[in-house]
């Protein structure tokens, strides 16, 4: 039995009916028929293979061909533009990202732990799997309609430490929290968005110890006079900033770098992207697409203000990573257990004064003066 028959060299078959030469290697071009079939194989479509013949089944992709599929998609591609620009079949195309991506989720889950970040900005950022929530009927699948993608940015690295997709509701937004609660090692400044169920959800995981406000940006429904009104809102009182626990800084509060984060995911996650027919079918194919991408913006793409990868920014990793490096460890990668929350430590903030602080018992947060 031939498993993940793409990843396989040719093993030669007997009694199969011939499939097309789309899971591993390049489509073949011939000119007497149709499809691109040769000649000699063109019976085997119809009738399959005669008795006691063999039949070889495509091969594996070379590693260069998956690191060219790879780096098509997160260039914001979608699933039948890489595959004529590669020279792939689209099922070998989605076969691919599936693999390489929940690969990436798993990568994300073990690398992303213990990390100092002091200043973090969440937001939750709109998309949908098969059609929009309005258009999706009471008895169709749970998972299409809205699916929201909530991240973390550390404000210094600007690495993306922990992301979730699913509904914009309390459940997800808890599990989002608790994800990122797990994976941080100091107390943080957290700022979000005026979504309500933050402030619950970071309480019960935080417990104190965490600065949190919301920063409130109000676009006007008002109608103006030049074209710009969709994207320049009225500057009056746009921002609202409001401290909900602990001692946020004002100036601090802010989501302008997860917001920037958003847009640059909307580019290179060609299913978020608005408008156009690249979105995803399923749930599972959708957060394969977003764990590729923010792997790749985390280890692969170079920051334009860092000068090298958030990662390497926060330590987590040593240099920059290939696309071929990545593709490999994706693939490689194995189950972990998720990260256990650990008490979180009181670090000065880069450029901020060290003032007297007291921890409270019962991992109740700390006694600071501010």
């Amino acid at each position: 039995m031939v498993q993940d028959a793409y990843f396989h060299g040719f093993v030669l078959l007997s009694g199969h009916k011939a499939k097309r030469p789309a899971l591993g290697c390049s489509r073949e071009r011939g000119s007497e028929t149709s499809g691109g079939w040769p000649a000699e194989r063109a019976s085997h479509r119809e009738h399959g293979p005669a008795p006691g013949e063999r039949q070889a089944v495509p091969g594996p992709l070379p590693l260069e061909t998956r690191v060219r599929v790879v780096s098509a998609l997160v260039e914001g591609n979608s699933i039948r533009a890489t595959a004529r620009m590669v020279g792939v079949d689209k099922e070998t195309v989605m076969a691919l990202a599936l693999r390489v991506g929940e690969g990436c989720g798993r990568l994300h889950g073990r690398l992303m732990r213990d990390i100092v970040a002091h200043v973090i900005q969440i937001d939750e950022m709109w998309s949908f799997v098969q059609k929009k929530q309005a258009r999706v009927k009471p008895d169709e699948p749970e998972e299409r309609g809205d699916a929201y993608l909530y991240v973390a940015i550390d404000a210094n690295t600007k690495l993306s430490i922990s992301f979730h997709v699913g509904k914009r509701d309390d459940v997800n937004t808890h599990l989002f929290i608790e994800d990122l609660r797990a994976r941080l090692s100091v107390v943080p400044h957290i700022t979000s968005d005026g979504w309500q169920s933050y402030i619950t959800a970071v309480g019960q995981n935080f417990r104190g110890s965490v600065d949190y406000g919301q920063c409130v940006k109000h676009y006007s429904r008002k109608p103006r006079r030049d074209d710009d009104h969709r994207y320049e809102p009225p500057r009056d009182p746009f921002i609202t900033k409001t401290p909900i626990c602990g001692a946020p800084r004002d100036e601090l509060l802010s989501t302008s770098y997860v917001e920037r984060f958003n847009l640059t995911t909307r580019h290179t996650v060609g299913r978020t992207r608005r408008l156009c027919l690249a979105f995803s079918k399923t749930l599972r194919g959708h957060r394969a697409a977003v764990a590729l991408g923010i792997c790749a913006y985390n280890f692969v793409r170079m920051h334009g203000t860092l000068g090298t990868t958030p990662a390497v920014a926060a330590r987590v990793a040593q240099g920059p990573w290939t696309l071929a490096e990545l593709v490999t460890a994706a693939l490689a990668e194995g189950e972990t257990a998720p990260p256990a929350p650990q008490p979180l430590k009181l670090q000065v903030r880069p450029g901020a004064e060290e003032k007297p602080a007291r921890e409270l018992p019962g991992g109740r947060g700390f006694l600071r003066l501010v």
